[in-house]
């Protein structure tokens, strides 16, 4: 009985409702699926990237908590990058979806509680990094002339097009590797804002990353 109990219990699945409440419902990913990934959260909990046998669906399973996040568009998808910070854990993952061979999916766990975002041009591995003093995580996507850049902080995701430090080279390919690193002597200046932006958008990204803007 002890271990039928363990087994239902690892086959459940919790996700919002929407309206403030969970839905429990049976995880099949568990159940028959199989665990391609795991990873360590900040709790000490361990949490999971699964593929669904019967329809290859892809998700991320927090064991703690047993909250599982669908990632219904992905066709495949990998940890790419683990991240602590503060009382969080940022998660990257880099998917694939039909006719776009580059999406990134970057959540921010604590606990239960899940923030979700998806990033990426289709055509790039961003370049990702930690600001000095850990305040901030970077997503940097060449865009042209400019790089398009995503700042994770505090809870939020902000963006801005900033215009590219001296050294960093926009045409490199790949941008960044499996890891997303750039390659080996690649410049990682802070970025300028670029002419034009709407002065508010770039103000509140650069405010809020300030204290955590990367040295080169």
């Amino acid at each position: 009985m002890a271990i039928l109990a363990a087994v239902l219990l690892a086959g459940c699945a919790v996700q919002p409702n929407g309206r403030g409440g969970v839905v429990v419902g049976m995880d099949s990913a568990q159940l028959f699926g199989t665990t391609l990934a795991t990873f360590q959260l900040q709790d000490g909990t361990e949490g999971a990237l699964r593929r669904e046998q019967n329809n290859g669906a892809f998700s991320i399973k927090l064991n703690g908590s047993m909250r599982v996040v669908p990632l219904p568009k992905a066709v495949t998808a990998r940890v790419a990058r683990v991240t602590p910070m503060g009382t969080r854990t940022v998660l990257v993952l880099e998917t694939q979806e039909r006719n776009c061979p580059y999406k990134y999916e970057v959540l921010s766990i604590q606990g239960s509680d899940v923030l979700h975002w998806s990033l990426g041009n289709c055509n790039d591995r961003p370049r990702v990094f930690l600001a000095e003093g850990g305040q901030a995580l970077y997503f940097d996507f060449p865009a042209r002339d400019r790089l398009q850049r995503n700042i994770y902080t505090d809870g939020r995701m902000l963006n801005a097009a900033t215009l590219p430090a001296s050294g960093i080279d926009l045409n490199t390919r790949p941008f960044a590797d499996a890891g997303l690193n750039p390659p080996p002597g690649a410049a990682l200046s802070p970025a300028r804002p670029a002419p034009g932006l709407d002065a508010q958008q770039t103000g509140t990204a650069q405010r809020d990353a300030q204290a955590g803007a990367p040295s080169g």
